[in-house]
């Protein structure tokens, strides 16, 4: 199974913006501080395990990646299911809006090979908040590994987990029936509801001091998130840029 070093710049700060935090700008040179160049590319060789470039890609913003995963694999270059390290402050795997539940309605009920999640601007389009899930729902995940910022607090999407518990160790999309949600009185109501399971995928949570790589990665993507980092992390951006070596864009 190949290996894909998935990194959000926003992993290397000291503290974690979330989405209900958004700033309509970057955030504050002052509120944020940034890892030195040297504690990044330290942990990223010894944790990691990239030592030199790779193949993959560096991003502006997270979502970004997969459209490079989906053209990779349309090339053959990257192989489905692939294993994911997932580095970053924040899950992606939806905020409990209009995602999932297009995931559980709609994306489900068609073919593997038919599932075309929406691409634009709606809270149901890929973003990046949720673009981990659309590719567990599109399998093209087989085993996911999420490294967490110290700060972290469980931003795991329930709904998307094995026993809607985020601690089960393993991904589960679930399809429901179409306006499942209708008439509850409570959203985790949905727990006591019929559903059809998808395979299930393992997902590790390990903190950022106790993850060790195994073996080295196969491919590399960095994301810059400007609306998760200061302007003062552009220059840490660059340097890790230096690992990536694009893949060609048919």
């Amino acid at each position: 199974m190949q290996r894909v070093l998935d990194i959000d710049l926003d992993f290397f700060l000291d503290r974690i913006l979330y989405a209900d935090d958004e700033p309509r700008g970057r955030p504050s040179d002052q509120d944020y501080q940034v890892d030195s160049t040297k504690v990044v590319l330290d942990y990223l060789r010894d944790h990691c395990g990239l030592t030199g470039p790779l193949p993959g890609a560096a991003c502006k913003h997270h979502r970004e990646v997969w459209f490079h995963w989906r053209r990779m694999l349309k090339s053959g270059e990257l192989r489905a299911p692939f294993e994911v390290i997932h580095v970053d402050a924040h899950a992606d795997m939806g905020l409990g809006n209009n995602s999932c539940l297009y995931i559980a309605e709609e994306l489900l009920a068609q073919p593997v090979a038919k599932r075309r999640p929406p691409t634009g601007r709606e809270n149901w389009h890929v973003s990046d908040c949720n673009f981990i899930a659309y590719a567990l729902a599109c399998r093209w995940i087989g085993r996911l590994t999420y490294v967490t910022h110290p700060n972290w607090q469980d931003d795991i999407q329930w709904l998307h987990m094995k026993d809607f518990s985020t601690t089960s160790g393993f991904v589960q999309m679930k399809r429901f029936e179409s306006g499942f949600t209708e008439g509850l009185n409570d959203y985790l109501d949905v727990k006591r509801l019929p559903f059809e399971a998808e395979p299930d995928i393992p997902l590790t949570v390990v903190s950022r001091p106790d993850f060790q790589a195994d073996m080295p990665p196969d491919f590399v993507f960095i994301s810059q998130s400007p609306n998760y980092t200061p302007q003062t992390a552009d220059v840490l951006f660059d340097r890790i840029k230096a690992l990536v070596e694009p893949t060609e864009v048919p």
